[in-house]
């Protein structure tokens, strides 16, 4: 058998692999394989003691590597002792493994286990810390003492709030080591304890001891630059975080623990929009919908992911997925977010319009020319805020032809500052046919309508607006030569 460290710490490998990673099957192998090369076909007796793991008669102890998840992991079946004989059967070995690594509360008690097992004919041996006057493992009789059928593991709770106190106060210590000095040749070794404890950590629920860790890691990458080892602190994150725990980590924010988990999740690039991605369509309330979807906005790896969420069955999914896609400026999104212009909801093909608006590409324009005419008028007028002057150009016509159909006050204000936007000769004169005065007594433009257009050549603010905008100086309307005069002087300063 190899030193008594290696088989502990494969074996809380395989024990962590098997109950946080179900669906990793060629990692399970490996680690296997490495447990029972370690073990080399000889025998394994296991006892945990108050601070160390006894294997075939030598303490381990709290500090090395594997130690702390595994002590807790068996002390949370209320095993304290544990007997493998010489050439156990690899399929009989592998169900005492998959049986350890249960989670806490499935078996009743360790007799349960133990029956579970079924390996009491081959030699197993599984017991339960030894109390006093007990002799040694096998002693079944203490069983009906300790509470057989009590429905608890049969090891009292400050054991384990003493074992999670000093798995803590190891990985405050491992924390501060490497953030004295990043780039030490030595980090290597500290971020693979710094993993053990944080699966311990997470396997306990404390959270907030995994996200202090993936912090300190994320952090320690970055002050360590291009050190020969930086590899390590990737590797290092990947171990410490997989979905189900980066799920977790990403459910925090919705809360007090936002900023200090986002670097995290930024760090994570596509692995953490995925699982950002799944908790918004999930989301049972406005408030955890908002959270997610400002999570969102700030990751900038994994837009494909995006793309693809616009087929989701739930509305309130594809209209904010259609919002992140225009804050992101998503080209590839287009396509799919035009087939929603059709969308039964009108705030699905509000938030669509918006999106198209502001990614602004030659692709946009003609979802662009539909969402325009659409019948809500919440819908036209999204379509028509978000354009702006250089993507905007290809609608200056369109908008011109709207200017003459449009009926409602709002979204006509808005044609002409995106006419004024755009700025092209043809969207100047739009805007001047607009602010000029009709031709009859009968037949006079609206104040309002004129007053826009001015507001309109106003942000255009070039040479032509500036052309059209003296003569109205002159105008019959006081309120047009006043906004004219404001518009000029706006222009020259």
């Amino acid at each position: 058998m190899n030193s008594p460290a290696s088989v502990a710490a494969n074996f809380a490998c395989v024990l962590t692999l098997l109950r946080d990673k179900p669906e990793a099957r060629d990692e399970q192998l490996a680690a296997f394989q490495l447990l029972t090369t370690s073990m080399d076909g000889g025998p394994l007796d296991l006892i945990i003691t108050p601070r160390s793991i006894r294997i075939n008669g030598s303490d381990i102890p709290e500090k090395a590597a594997g130690v702390f998840p595994l002590r807790e992991q068996l002390l949370g079946h209320g095993v304290g002792e544990l007997r493998i004989p010489a050439g156990i059967d690899t399929a009989l070995l592998l169900t005492l493994l998959r049986s350890l690594a249960a989670p806490r509360g499935r078996y009743r008690s360790v007799h349960e286990l133990a029956t579970a097992v079924n390996g009491a004919d081959a030699g197993v041996v599984i017991a339960p810390p030894a109390p006093e006057g007990a002799t040694a493992a096998g002693d079944w009789s203490v069983y009906e003492e300790l509470g057989d059928e009590s429905g608890e593991p049969a090891v009292e709770a400050t054991a384990f709030q003493a074992v999670e106190e000093r798995t803590n106060d190891r990985l405050a210590e491992l924390i501060a080591r490497m953030d004295r000095d990043p780039a030490d040749a030595g980090v290597p070794d500290l971020l693979n304890e710094i993993v053990v404890l944080t699966d311990a950590a997470a396997s306990r629920e404390q959270w907030g001891e995994a996200v202090r860790a993936a912090g300190a890691i994320v952090a320690a990458e970055q002050r360590a630059g291009d050190a020969s080892f930086g590899r390590a602190y990737a590797i290092a994150l990947r171990r410490m975080l997989p979905r189900s725990v980066l799920e977790h980590i990403a459910r925090m924010t919705t809360g007090a623990q936002r900023a200090r988990v986002m670097p995290i999740l930024k760090r994570m690039g596509a692995d953490a929009t995925e699982v950002l991605l799944g908790l918004l369509a999930s989301a049972g309330t406005i408030g955890e919908r908002r959270a997610y979807y400002s999570a969102l906005r700030q990751m900038t790896a994994g837009t494909d992911l995006l793309v693809n969420m616009l087929t989701h069955d739930e509305w309130f999914v594809v209209r904010n997925v259609a919002d992140l896609c225009g804050e992101l400026r998503i080209e590839a999104a287009v396509p799919r977010l035009a087939r929603h212009l059709s969308h039964p909801d009108e705030r699905v093909r509000r938030s669509v319009a918006g999106a198209l608006s502001k990614i602004g590409t030659p692709a946009t324009t003609e979802p662009l020319r539909q969402a325009m005419r659409d019948a809500s008028p919440t819908v036209r007028l999204q379509a028509v805020q978000g354009i702006d002057g250089r993507r905007g150009r290809g609608l200056a016509m369109t908008l011109a032809v709207l200017l003459d159909e449009e009926q409602h006050p709002d979204i006509t204000r808005e044609i002409l500052l995106a006419l004024g936007r755009i700025g092209t000769s043809e969207a100047v004169q739009a805007l001047g046919r607009a602010a000029a005065p009709g031709r009859r007594l009968f037949n006079r433009k609206p104040l309002a309508l004129r007053l826009a257009a001015i507001d309109g050549l106003r942000v255009a603010g070039n040479a032509a607006a500036t052309a059209l905008l003296q003569p109205m100086l002159t105008d019959d309307e006081s309120e047009v030569r006043q906004a004219a005069q404001k518009a000029l002087a706006h222009i020259t300063a």
